[in-house]
């Protein structure tokens, strides 16, 4: 019976002994990391976590036009829920299902039909940037120094089988 405890107890003390050596090691690993790499460490998981989020979960966006004046304002800031109607899994490639349905008066963003890229790695870094600084820089500019809009918000008219018409440019 004794021999049991002795037993336990070297096994315990094992595991104990190397926890305690493997966090000894953790914090002379972190004292000796420069301040400046351990504040440039922190920053890219921080841009890393808040790209995840924005891309699958929710964004900040800038309203771009006055066409929902009587609701949103040009420049007017808002953050849209990107789970209610399935997140892009690639950006512009794959989105998930989603059980929703867009209904009739629902707010949509979208991306503008008319709107002409300055190519790929340029989309993919104003993205980023945007992202990362939740709105409040873009760089994807006209000529006026006004924003481009990439992305449309807009209140759904119509449902899929909906038919509509336009009497004196009112639908």
């Amino acid at each position: 019976m004794e021999n049991w405890l002795i037993t336990i107890q070297d096994i315990t003390e094992k595991i104990l002994t190397k926890r305690k050596r493997r966090k000894l090691r953790q914090r002379k690993k972190q004292q000796a990391k420069h301040p400046v790499l351990d504040w440039i460490e922190a920053f890219i998981w921080a841009a890393g976590v808040v790209l995840l989020i924005n891309q699958y979960l929710f964004q900040a966006y800038q309203i771009p036009s006055g066409s929902m004046i009587d609701t949103l304002l040009i420049k007017d800031h808002i953050f849209v829920n990107k789970i209610i109607f399935g997140p892009e899994l690639i950006p512009g490639k794959f989105k998930v299902p989603s059980v929703f349905k867009p209904q009739r008066n629902d707010v949509m963003i979208f991306e503008n039909p008319s709107y002409i890229s300055k190519g790929p790695v340029f989309d993919i870094v104003q993205r980023i940037l945007y992202m990362l600084t939740l709105s409040l820089v873009d760089i994807d500019k006209d000529e006026n120094g006004n924003p481009k809009p990439h992305f449309l918000i807009k209140r759904a008219v119509a449902v899929g089988g909906d038919s509509i018409r336009f009497i004196e440019g009112e639908v």
